[in-house]
C-alpha cells in the first residue's frame, strides 16, 4: 500500500473554465462518495471541495 505525503505548504493555483470547474467538482464529489461508501476517510477530499467551492 502506498502512502502519499503531501506538503501542505505548497500551494497550487489553477485557472479553470466553467466546464473544467464543473468536471473537477463532479469528480471530487464522486470520489468522496466512493470513499464514504467504502467506510474510508474522505476528509482530505472534503477539504479540496471546500476550497474549490469557495473560489467558484
Amino acid at each position: 500500500m502506498f502512502k502519499w505525503i503531501f506538503n501542505r505548504e505548497k500551494k497550487v493555483y489553477l485557472q479553470l473554465t466553467d466546464e473544467e470547474y464543473q468536471l473537477v467538482r463532479k469528480y471530487l464529489l464522486d470520489w468522496r462518495n466512493k470513499l464514504t461508501a467504502q467506510g474510508r476517510d474522505a476528509s482530505p477530499v472534503n477539504e479540496l471541495l471546500i476550497k474549490l467551492m469557495a473560489c467558484g
